[in-house]
């Protein structure tokens, strides 16, 4: 049986490992990791989204996600607009270049992607995809009920 310890462990170690690859990718773009996975989530979903809404679904603090975004704006890649509706909000929107790097910084999350596939049958991906989902539920309820 594994422990608690021995998942833990594997858990960081997969996020440390895919990190490290995505980190090294984004290097020769002058990207951080932050920077890179706000413009992955920019160019493959929505393009206009509130500061707030990045933080929260990226699990990234609200100042790191700002520093970023600053980051992001003095490279020309975003602009941050105050929301129509809410003027104390900001909405971060994909550039023309941005646009015009997005698909070299698709690749490479993609790459990454079919890296971590490699030698996994498509039933035994759904089937690890299927069991992360219900873990992240059990913490995401977790997370509920303690606050």
């Amino acid at each position: 049986m594994l422990l608690i310890r021995d998942i833990w462990l594997e858990m960081k170690g997969i996020l440390r490992s895919a990190r490290r690859i995505i980190n090294a990718e984004l290097e020769p773009l002058n990207l951080s990791g932050a920077e890179g996975d706000i413009l992955f989530h920019l160019l493959t979903g929505s393009d206009k989204i509130r500061q707030e809404q990045l933080a929260e679904q990226l699990d990234i603090g609200k100042a790191a996600v700002s520093r970023a975004i600053d980051s992001l704006e003095s490279k020309r890649y975003v602009v941050r607009m105050r929301h129509p509706q809410d003027r104390r909000a900001y909405c971060v929107s994909l550039t023309d270049q941005a646009l015009a790097v997005g698909a070299d910084i698709v690749d490479i999350y993609e790459r990454l992607y079919m890296l971590v596939r490699q030698g996994i049958a498509d039933e035994d991906f759904a089937h690890i995809e299927s069991v992360l989902s219900r873990v992240a539920a059990n913490l995401q309820s977790m997370g509920k009920e303690n606050a």
